[in-house]
C-alpha cells in the first residue's frame, strides 16, 4: 500500500507534465527523451560494476544523448550514425586497458544500442506519424503526440492489469528464474487490457485511427511491453539489484518506468510505416 501510494502521487504529476510534452512534441519532446536516456543508461551502466564491469559511462552517456539530438536533426542519416557512433566506442575500447577492458568496451556497446538506439525510434514516431499514417492522424498536426500519449497509456494499463491480475489469478509462472512474481495468468490480464486500452485511448484521442491499426498496436503493447519488462529483469537479476535506482518513489528507477517503452517504441515505429 506505501508503495502505491508512492506510485500515485508520481503519477499526479508525472502524467499531465508528460501529456503536455508529447502534446508540444519538437524540442520539448527531444528533451524529454534525451533525460530519459540519459538517466536510463546511466542506471543500465552503473548496475554491474558490483560483478567488477565497468561501462563507460561518461562517454557512453555523452554520446548516447549526441546521437539521439543528431537523430532529430538529421533523421536520413540515422543508419550511417548508429554505425558511426559504434566505430566510435570500438576506437574507445584502444585506450590502455582498465581491469576487464573487452567486457566494458561490449558492455558499453550493449547499452548505447539498448536505449539510445530504440529510444531513437520513439523519437521519430512523434516526428514522422503524421506523415506515415495520414488517415489515422485526421489532419491533426499533433497526431503523433496524441499517438504517443495512447501507447505510454496503454503500457501502464497492461502493466497495472498484469499486476493485478497476478495478485488475484496468478497460479503458472511465466519466467520463473528471470521475475518469479510474474505469472501466465498475469500476462493474460496485461494482453487484454493493453489491447482494450489502446483501442479506447485511440478513438478518444485519434477518432480517425481504425480499430484494427489500434487493436495490432495494443497486441504489440501486450506481447513486447512485457517482454521488454522481462528483459530488463533479466539484467537486474544477473546485477543481483532489486531496482536500477531510486530516483521515482515506488516506480524505482528510470530504466525500470520505461523499460517496456523502450521495446515497444520500435515496433510501433515500424508499424506506423509498414501499415
Amino acid at each position: 500500500m506505501k508503495d502505491l501510494m508512492k506510485r500515485i502521487s508520481v503519477a499526479l504529476w508525472g502524467i499531465p507534465l508528460l501529456v503536455y510534452i508529447c502534446y508540444l512534441g519538437g524540442y520539448f519532446f527531444l528533451a524529454f527523451v534525451v533525460i530519459v536516456n540519459v538517466l536510463a543508461l546511466w542506471e543500465f551502466y552503473k548496475i554491474f560494476e558490483e560483478k567488477d564491469i565497468f561501462a563507460y559511462r561518461l562517454p557512453g552517456v555523452i554520446a548516447g544523448s549526441l546521437f539521439l539530438i543528431l537523430t532529430f536533426l538529421f533523421p536520413q542519416y540515422w543508419q550511417m550514425m548508429v554505425l558511426l557512433f559504434t566505430v566510435f566506442f570500438l576506437i574507445w575500447h584502444l585506450r590502455p586497458p582498465k581491469e576487464m577492458a573487452s567486457a566494458n568496451t561490449v558492455y558499453t556497446i550493449s547499452g548505447f544500442f539498448y536505449i539510445p538506439v530504440l529510444l531513437s525510434s520513439l523519437l521519430l514516431l512523434r516526428m514522422n506519424f503524421e506523415s506515415w499514417q495520414p488517415t489515422a492522424s485526421g489532419g491533426d498536426a499533433h497526431a503523433g503526440g496524441w499517438f504517443i500519449v495512447v501507447m505510454f497509456a496503454a503500457i501502464w494499463v497492461c502493466d497495472t492489469a498484469a499486476y493485478f491480475g497476478g495478485r488475484l489469478m496468478g497460479k503458472h509462472k511465466l519466467a520463473p528464474n528471470v521475475s518469479p512474481n510474474k505469472t501466465i495468468e498475469g500476462a493474460a490480464w496485461g494482453f487484454l487490457f493493453g489491447v482494450v486500452s489502446f483501442v479506447g485511448f485511440g478513438k478518444l484521442f485519434l477518432p480517425d485511427m481504425s480499430m484494427e491499426f489500434a487493436a495490432v498496436s495494443g497486441a504489440i503493447v501486450g506481447t513486447i511491453g512485457q517482454l521488454g519488462d522481462l528483459v530488463e529483469s533479466r539484467f537486474k537479476r544477473d546485477a543481483g539489484v532489486k531496482d536500477t535506482s531510486a530516483l521515482l518513489p515506488g516506480h524505482g528507477g528510470f530504466l525500470d518506468r520505461f523499460d517496456s517503452i523502450i521495446f515497444v517504441s520500435p515496433c510501433l515505429w515500424t508499424l506506423a510505416q509498414l501499415w
